[in-house]
């Protein structure tokens, strides 16, 4: 009889313990379960912000970059600049320049009369292709953008402000490894409606070392320092070909930090040789890229 009442007892244990494990288990594979829609659902959203986010592009394939710059010429600018891989070490590439300076649109600095604003102020849009080589350290970027206003088109800046006034074809070129930098900038203004009044030159270029040229990569927070030269041509005047030749013409050093949150700071200062705008020149710039 004891046997038997010990035989009911082990049997009831080993049942007990067979329920709890059946139980354990359960809650188990319904976590197991919970975890691998949660790994699904993760999936699908880093799915999602790669292409659903970007319009149905790759995000990895897009780079640019947005500046915030002010110089003692043009004033304040707002520059975005952005490129897509379309193929190996090629992209294409677009951007927009937005020049704030009122004395080109409506102004009575200009024009005269009381008609000081920001209406008709100059707006730049252009597209190109960018080809890099070298392990992407040197781009080689053509453009042709589109100007918005009216200092290339009107006799009196500020007048019959118009879409499409010119035409900018443009010339970027960068070259950038550990230890030097250089920036090459070359666009003509040209007039294409109205009384075609005006085209410009405009060209710069830079070029500088990095601290780890010098052994200090990681000690200053320093990008790179160097010249700068910028120059600024009247090469055509339709209405007055007296004020044809060289506006301005800048030489001096610049310095760029590097700043966290790929955040740049750049200044540049010197002289103008030509110094009929000034006889000094300075500029400063915060690029963000992306």
């Amino acid at each position: 009889m004891k046997k038997q009442i010990a035989g009911l007892v082990l049997l009831g244990l080993a049942c007990t313990a067979t329920s709890v494990s059946a139980e354990e288990d359960r809650e188990l594979r319904q976590k197991v379960e919970a975890l691998e829609a949660k790994v699904a659902e993760l999936e699908g959203r880093s799915e999602s912000e790669g292409h659903g986010d970007s319009h149905g592009f790759d995000k990895h394939k897009f780079h640019g970059g947005i500046v915030l710059k002010q110089d003692a010429f043009f004033g304040f600018q707002t520059i975005l600049d952005a490129g897509y891989e379309v193929a190996d070490n090629i992209d294409f590439t677009f951007y927009s320049w937005l020049w704030t300076n009122p004395n080109f649109g409506k102004s009575s600095v200009v024009s005269g009369g009381n008609n000081v604003g920001g209406q008709g102020l100059w707006t730049e849009f252009g597209i190109g292709l960018n080809f890099r080589f070298l392990d992407n350290t040197l781009s080689i970027n053509p453009n042709i953008g589109m100007l918005n206003g009216s200092l290339l088109s009107s006799e009196v800046v500020g007048e019959d402000i118009r879409a499409g006034e010119g035409v900018v074809p443009n010339l970027v070129v960068n070259y950038d490894n550990d230890y030097f930098a250089a920036n090459l900038y070359v666009a003509y203004y040209m007039a294409t409606r109205g009384p075609r009044a005006r085209d410009f030159l405009h060209n710069w270029i830079n070029v500088g070392v990095k601290p780890a040229l010098f052994g200090l990569g990681k000690t200053l927070p320093i990008n790179s320092v160097g010249i700068h030269w910028e120059h600024l041509w009247a090469a055509k005047n339709r209405i007055d070909s007296s004020l044809e030749g060289v506006v301005y013409n800048w030489v001096g050093p610049y310095i760029e930090f590097g700043l966290p949150k790929n955040l740049a700071l750049r200044f540049a200062g010197g002289f103008d040789v030509k110094s009929d705008v000034s006889n000094n020149f300075y500029q400063a710039s915060i690029k963000l890229n992306f």
